[in-house]
């Protein structure tokens, strides 16, 4: 290979760190062109840490939400949010997990940037929860 076509080899590959900048701005500028809700959230409480992570879709200019959640971890449960609904600074989230085990609610209400509090209710019992959202990060 002649001296010239090496350097323009050399010269055509951005380092690593070049690659992972334009990476992570062009996220920044595709997540930009979405609704505030759009991506991936994860549903905790203190007691029993995550409990579910919801990948939520908000078109810009108002369309409707669609969500669908799963279980953590490699093989956990997952299915689609029948409804998923903002009004203002509250958020209403249900669906039926896969086992059968009846609805699942949640309604939360938003308490800063990228977090909601509030309260999931399933088979009969109420939990405090916080859902937050996931920083968005190249591979």
């Amino acid at each position: 290979m002649t001296p010239f076509l090496v350097a323009l080899a050399i010269a055509a590959t951005p380092p690593a760190a070049d690659v992972g900048a334009r990476l992570r701005d062009s996220g920044a500028a595709a997540q930009a062109l979405q609704g505030p809700l759009d991506g991936t959230w994860t549903l905790s409480n203190r007691r029993r840490g995550t409990l579910l992570v919801f990948q939520i879709t908000d078109p810009a200019g108002g369309g409707p939400l669609e969500a669908a959640w799963r279980e953590p971890g490699a093989g956990g449960a997952a299915g689609l949010v029948e409804a998923i609904t903002r009004r203002n600074d509250r958020l209403s989230i249900s669906f039926n997990r896969s086992d059968g085990a009846g609805p699942v609610g949640l309604m939360l209400k938003r308490s800063g940037a990228g977090v909601w509090s509030g309260d999931l209710v399933e088979g009969g019992h109420v939990s405090l929860v916080t859902l937050r959202r996931r920083p968005w990060r190249a591979l």
